[in-house]
């Protein structure tokens, strides 16, 4: 048995939505579009208030956003989903796992803000990124973490 105050980590996929055709991606098949039968879906901000509430996510030591099958940056609430915890759980480590080529500076900077640490996913450089991570830009990507880490982000690659 457990008792939701044992609870310290949390790994939640806030959408099933990506800007990317990475080949071995669940969301493609070798870089065609392809749906395996999920739904194509936002978590909102309600539902996760509804799901995750304060009690619960004050307890949490880490919360993962990652991508299994969307990207972070593509629910239209991220940022906002990322002030709930932050503001529930001043303390927590939020980690958060993204292609990062979409969106704008001031989105990256904002994140930055809310002391999160980004993962940007990049697979090689300039020359190569693009053969695995189809459809982003290396140097939109770059730009993002020189954003983020002059807003004091912390980043890792």
């Amino acid at each position: 048995m457990y008792s939701i105050q044992s609870i310290e980590k949390l790994h939640i996929e806030i959408s099933s939505y990506c800007n990317a055709r990475c080949p071995l991606c669940p969301r493609n098949l070798f870089g065609y579009p392809y749906n395996g039968g999920y739904e194509e879906t936002h978590l909102t901000l309600d539902f996760i208030k509804s799901k995750l509430p304060i009690n619960f996510v004050k307890n949490l030591k880490i919360i993962l956003f990652n991508g299994n099958f969307g990207d972070f940056h593509m629910n239209p609430e991220a940022l906002d989903i990322v002030t709930y915890f932050r503001l529930c759980n001043p303390t927590a480590l939020i980690l958060v796992h993204t292609n990062a080529s979409a969106r704008d500076d001031n989105f990256w900077i904002q994140l930055a803000k809310l002391k999160v640490q980004v993962h940007f996913c990049l697979d090689g450089m300039e020359d190569t990124h693009f053969l695995y991570r189809q459809d982003t830009s290396w140097q939109k990507i770059i730009n993002h973490a020189k954003a983020f880490i002059s807003a004091g982000g912390y980043a890792i690659w």
